[in-house]
């Protein structure tokens, strides 16, 4: 599961990517769309929660300081809700008066968001629902009782076109009026590739804009796989990515004691980079369009790590399965480099087993500088890939949140 084309090939190699839940569901701190089922614990009705639409004014919306915040966090891309399950279109579109320029915003939402992304040198997504609850014609019976609309009717194919040519319509205004788009998020796939057309989608997506990536959710025909709010213990075979809210959901929640915390939200980046995913980390921007300080200041202190550190992940691969780690936390590698991730204050000398080679360095990568080591190799009639080396570090070099050591190799070295 990969995309072929040289434009998307820098997927696998972003490591972390910033997703953006908001709409008018942030004027009361709800989760988006899903008030909506009758189910929720936020329930609330459908006329009151579409009123909320011509409340959502977002005065201090500043997709340039979205963008800043995103690539000094150490993001290479960026997703934003271009359409929720709700219906409500931040984009100017010829399909709908549920949208940003018909409603409270009074203009399109998604062009300064584009141009602003763009110009930071970051990658612009779109999160892009497949289904809609606010469509007369979207038809619902649901694979799983939770896919169910709050407005439902018994399935009639010629309704269900009807809402597939809007759903096409308003794929194609968002890949043809904004420049060059690198990624689709498609949503809940419900029902099977033939009932969405799948693979017609995705060709008339290719003809607008051939480098583009998209995620499996648009059934059959995905680049990469979506795991959600968990790493998985197996990771996926070929590119994946899993995303995670900051706290407890994914639109804007005022209640800042949720948020997990910088030691958590870093440590989960490098097991995912770990396992050769990228972590897609959501923000919930309160109603006016400001990001959360909770928000703020994770993104912060993930910059200041990543300043020192990032490179331990980006464009790096995992350790060959099977292959032994570091005592005290996961490895990655790129060309002839290991880096080994420490997560715990050692007790006592950090050890690299299981891989062989001529080591050259071994440098702190939070300081550059130089750690002592010694290598031991097991006896001449042995295996080679018996190397053990031991690197001194003390509780002072140590990072509070993951401590990185760059053991650099003569050649690219050997794994069992």
């Amino acid at each position: 599961m990969a995309a072929i084309h040289p434009g998307a090939q820098w997927f696998p190699d972003a490591k972390l990517g910033m997703f953006i839940h908001w709409g008018p569901y942030s004027l009361r701190g709800i989760e988006a769309s899903w008030p909506l089922q009758p189910h929720s614990h936020q329930y609330i009705a459908t006329e009151e929660y579409e009123a909320l639409a011509l409340d959502f004014c977002p005065e201090h919306y500043d997709p340039v300081k979205w963008a800043r915040m995103a690539k000094e966090a150490g993001a290479k891309y960026v997703v934003l809700t271009a359409k929720h399950h709700d219906g409500y279109c931040l984009f100017d579109t010829k399909t709908t008066d549920y949208c940003a320029p018909k409603t409270g915003p009074g203009v399109d939402l998604i062009t300064p968001y584009v141009e602003a992304v763009r110009a930071a040198g970051l990658k612009v997504g779109f999160y892009f629902t497949t289904i809609d609850w606010h469509d007369p014609d979207f038809a619902t019976i649901p694979i799983k009782s939770y896919i169910q609309s709050p407005k439902p009717f018994v399935y009639d194919p010629q309704r269900w076109y009807s809402f597939h040519q809007r759903f096409m319509t308003q794929l194609t205004e968002l890949l043809t009026n904004y420049g060059q788009i690198d990624l689709i998020w498609f949503d809940v796939p419900g029902f099977g590739a033939d009932r969405w057309r799948s693979y017609e989608v995705k060709q008339m997506m290719l003809n607008l804009q051939p480098h583009i990536v998209i995620n499996d959710r648009l059934p059959e025909v995905g680049d990469y796989a979506t795991p959600e709010q968990f790493i998985p213990h197996h990771p996926p075979k070929g590119w994946w990515e899993t995303c995670m809210t900051m706290n407890h959901q994914w639109a804007y929640h005022p209640d800042g004691s949720t948020y997990k915390d910088v030691r958590t939200l870093i440590r989960t980046l490098t097991e995912v980079v770990h396992k050769g995913g990228n972590l897609l980390l959501n923000v919930g921007p309160k109603p006016d369009g400001t990001f959360p300080q909770e928000a703020v200041q994770r993104l912060e202190s993930i910059g200041q790590w990543m300043g020192h550190s990032g490179s331990s992940l980006y464009g790096t691969r995992p350790a060959p399965e099977g292959a032994s780690e570091c005592f005290y936390g996961p490895l990655t590698t790129k060309d002839n480099t290991v880096f080994l991730h420490v997560l715990d204050i050692p007790q006592g000398p950090v050890e690299l087993r299981g891989v062989a080679g001529e080591v050259v360095s071994v440098t702190l990568m939070s300081t550059g500088d130089p750690l002592s080591y010694r290598v031991h190799n097991a006896p001449h009639f042995w295996d080679s890939s018996e190397q053990r080396l031991e690197v001194d570090l003390s509780r002072e070099q140590c990072d509070p949140y993951n401590t990185v050591i760059a053991v650099e190799f003569a050649q690219p070295p050997l794994w069992p």
